[in-house]
This record gives structure tokens, sequence and C-alpha cells, in this order.
């Protein structure tokens, strides 16, 4: 197991090699799928720990509920062969609970189901 000093070395190396002005201008000699894809998968080379690089749709972790959650990541294909997206993935419970409890929160509030509302989309008996 490494030691914490060599640990500290290797991650002040590669802050170096990222923040240096070729990285940051992406100067130097490119491979084709670099310049395709705009990602440099020989960053992986620069780590002793291997590393992964992805592209794509389902590569960032944004805010959209509209993003695909990939196999690696949990995901399973429905029957037509799809991935679920992230707004099926709401925490315990799922969507009804989730409005269930905000309407008990905030009773009042406009943005919020009442008890009668939340009766005839059948989320409270």
């Amino acid at each position: 197991m490494p030691r914490f000093e060599e640990l500290r070395q290797t991650a002040f190396q590669a802050e170096k090699n990222l923040n240096s002005y070729q990285a940051k201008q992406g100067l130097g000699q490119k491979s084709d799928s670099t310049l395709e894809s705009g990602v440099d998968e020989m960053v992986d080379q620069r780590f002793a720990q291997p590393t992964g690089v992805k592209y794509g749709p389902g590569s960032t972790a944004s805010g959209s509920e509209h993003r695909k959650v990939p196999e690696d990541e949990g995901g399973t294909r429905d029957d037509r062969g799809r991935l679920p997206e992230a707004k099926d993935f709401q925490g315990p419970g799922g969507p009804e609970d989730n409005v269930k409890v905000e309407s008990e929160n905030r009773p009042g509030d406009q943005d919020t189901l009442n008890l009668q509302d939340m009766k005839n989309r059948g989320i409270a008996g």
C-alpha cells in the first residue's frame, strides 16, 4: 500500500500535469478518437491506479431528469431495450411519497396538493 507521502506526490504531479499550458490549450499530437470526441483517453496512462473516461449522453452528473442511467450505474433495460431515465430514481418511495411528504410539510401552499387532490390522484387513501 502506498504511503501518504507517495500519494501526495502523485496527486501533486497529476495536478501539475493537468494545469500545464499544453493540457489547457490542447497542444500536442492527438489521436483520431481524441479529435472526434474531444476526450483524451491517454490521460489514463498518467495515473498509477485505473481510471475511467466517459463521454456521451450518460457521462455527466447533471440535474437533468432525462439523463439515461447506464447499466454500470444500476440502470436496467426494459422489454424494448431502453435504459431508464434519472427521473425514475427519486429516492425511497418514489414520486407519490415525495408529493405526500411535501403536502404534509407545507399545508396550504399553492404548489402542493391538498388531501382532496391527493385522493383524486390516488396518492392518499
